[in-house]
């Protein structure tokens, strides 16, 4: 019995990775994840759906929120605002601040950049109350935006990420890994000019230099090429924990780390998720947008026997480097005349048997049909009926049969 459990288990760990020439890493974090920030294809993971305490990266979501207030015209960039009395208390406290704000002026820009360079707490929550009035009231539209957003293992308890003794606010912030990554894409993909602020060595504020708390920027301790920042994040509670984004050879790839143990291991360990994504996996488009398809829609009763499609976006894919070619697919709801112009035929695309982020699936494109087809005249398909009827009788004639008829004898 012990065995045959042992070689269940070496099957399993020999399954559940791609063979390639670099093998899975050893990722020492507590829960960790990497996935293409396209397609949301997970390359790999561990413990990713676990609730831990994300310190800083909570402020994700509140800069997400400030963000969308500046897009919806609430909010303006050169907004002045005053931090409360609140803030100011935060300010003083020693030990959990960045800045500190001071009793003055500042715009919504500076601590929108303040929060993600410095992860200053003081300035993420001067934004949350300047958007709701009040950090609980902000609380409650994190926490909705999240079940919004699909990350159903999230829970929000301040804008900050503080633990909650040094939040002055009840409760604990929750997330998984797996929401870290989904929330990490949704802010790319709709305000990509973040990753301008994050990939930010620096700043200035109140004459003074503040210095980004992601040491994997270029020229930083643990530079890496591609970086493109995002957030750290530490509390006693959370240990030390990083998300990244990073871009090389047309593929983005997001990291999340959580309870490292060391300043230094959140980046030596997604140093090692990041080497392990770019070595084993690459990015391929089997078909670009508009790009038109010749001859593959089979057609019925028309005057053409086949038809070119054209792809309504890019067919792209993220695939292991040594994995066997993979044919697209095309799954058609169209097969019979007519068919009018840019007519929506069907879909393609590449079989993966990959796990995916919530929300995403193996990526397809819908097909159009290049041209209109019209339906071919009675006397045209009378005759392809009459001759693919023909060609059924013969091979029927042509093919040999044994018959055992009742009553016959097999001497």
């Amino acid at each position: 019995m012990k065995r045959i459990l042992l070689l269940c288990l070496s099957i399993l760990m020999l399954t559940s990775f791609p063979m390639t020439g670099q093998a899975a890493p050893l990722i020492q974090a507590e829960s960790y994840i990497l996935a293409d920030a396209v397609t949301g294809k997970i390359l790999l993971q561990s413990e990713a759906d676990v609730s831990l305490p994300p310190a800083s990266m909570t402020k994700l979501m509140t800069l997400y929120l400030v963000r969308r207030q500046i897009e919806l015209k609430k909010l303006t960039w050169d907004q002045k605002i005053i931090p409360s009395k609140k803030v100011l208390k935060l300010a003083k406290t020693s030990g959990i601040t960045r800045v500190p704000v001071k009793p003055k002026t500042y715009t919504v820009r500076e601590m929108y950049n303040a929060a993600f360079i410095q992860s200053a707490n003081d300035a993420a929550v001067m934004l949350a109350e300047t958007v709701a009035g009040s950090e609980a009231t902000f609380v409650e539209k994190m926490n909705e935006t999240a079940k919004q957003f699909g990350m159903n293992d999230t829970e929000y308890a301040n804008a900050s990420g503080l633990d909650a003794v040094d939040a002055t606010l009840p409760g604990t912030n929750l997330m998984t890994a797996t929401d870290i990554a989904l929330l990490v894409i949704r802010y790319i993909k709709d305000y990509p000019d973040v990753l301008d602020v994050t990939s930010k060595a620096q700043m200035k504020l109140d004459g003074e230099v503040l210095n980004n708390s992601n040491k994997m920027l270029a020229k930083e301790k643990f530079a890496y090429a591609g970086m493109r920042g995002m957030k750290t994040g530490m509390t006693d509670l959370a240990g030390y924990c990083f998300v990244s984004v990073t871009t090389r050879d047309n593929m983005t790839l997001v990291t999340v780390v959580m309870r490292t143990d060391s300043d230094q291991a959140r980046f030596r360990e997604t140093k090692k998720l990041l080497d392990y994504g770019f070595a084993t996996f690459e990015p391929l488009t089997y078909y670009g947008k508009g790009e038109r398809i010749k001859d593959v829609l089979p057609i019925k009763g028309a005057t053409v026997r086949k038809l070119d499609v054209v792809t309504e976006g890019s067919l792209y894919v993220t695939v292991s480097k040594r994995a066997s070619t993979r044919e697209p697919r095309f799954d058609f709801s169209k097969t019979t005349a007519p068919v009018t112009k840019q007519e929506v035929v069907g879909t393609v695309q590449v079989a993966d048997d990959g796990m995916y982020l919530p929300g995403f699936e193996t990526p397809r494109v819908n097909l159009y049909s290049a041209t209109a087809v019209q339906l071919a005249s009675v006397p045209t398909r009378l005759v392809r009926a009459w001759t693919a009827w023909s060609k059924r009788i013969e091979q029927a004639i042509q093919q040999s049969a044994l018959v055992n008829l009742q009553g016959d004898g097999v001497k």
